[in-house]
């Protein structure tokens, strides 16, 4: 397990531990709670399917070719941008901003370097190949103008059916986020703190 990996699971745990004995200021039911239920769902769908899309593309091709087509063509880091999404949209399915916010510095905070990192790798390995790719896509917010896709692809098998495991596991975040909700709202006296 990569140093990136081991520190967002040491890092989420305090911010689950905020998740289990916190709720949310407004009332249940009310149009902010529906709006965040619904943004917070539909991120870690697009996170999950983001997540899917890229691996089809990267699979077995990573650091073998420099993938510049599908999702690499318009983010040189789709499958972070992607990521993303997924933990702002899990502090969301909490239904809390501040849970976001915390989950997105999360994020920053341990896969920011990562992303460094693989830019030097890539560019040594690639070289000017890379500098060019480098100048025409963007580091991290996609720019869906350069989409360009090939007429077909070759994948793993077993690298994408992980994937797709792995991304099924996001989607569930919400269905945890509304289980320990209704676990709120039954017991009430389980809510220490009360956060926007």
């Amino acid at each position: 397990m990569t140093l990136r990996l081991v520190l967002s699971r040491l890092v989420v745990i305090p911010v689950t531990a905020l998740a289990l004995v916190s709720h949310h200021t407004f009332s249940e039911d009310s149009r902010l709670d529906y709006i965040f239920e619904v943004t917070g769902f539909g991120l870690l769908l697009v996170a999950a399917m983001g997540r899917i899309w890229c691996s089809a593309f990267i699979s077995g091709r990573k650091n073998v070719d420099l993938v510049a087509d599908g999702p690499y063509s318009i983010s040189r880091n789709p499958l972070y941008f992607f990521s993303f999404l997924g933990f702002i949209g899990a502090g969301l399915a909490f239904e809390s901003v501040t849970l976001a916010a915390a989950l997105g510095v999360v994020f920053f905070i341990t896969h920011w370097p990562a992303i460094r990192r693989e830019e030097r790798k890539l560019a040594e390995l690639f070289g000017e190949k890379f500098e060019e790719y480098r100048r025409r896509v963007p580091l991290f917010i996609p720019n869906p103008l350069l989409l360009k896709m090939p007429a077909a692809i070759t994948i793993s098998p077993r690298l994408f059916s992980r994937t797709m495991a792995e991304s099924s596991l996001v989607v569930c975040i919400f269905f945890v986020a509304h289980s320990i909700e209704w676990y709120h709202n039954a017991y009430p006296q389980s809510v220490l703190l009360l956060i926007p």
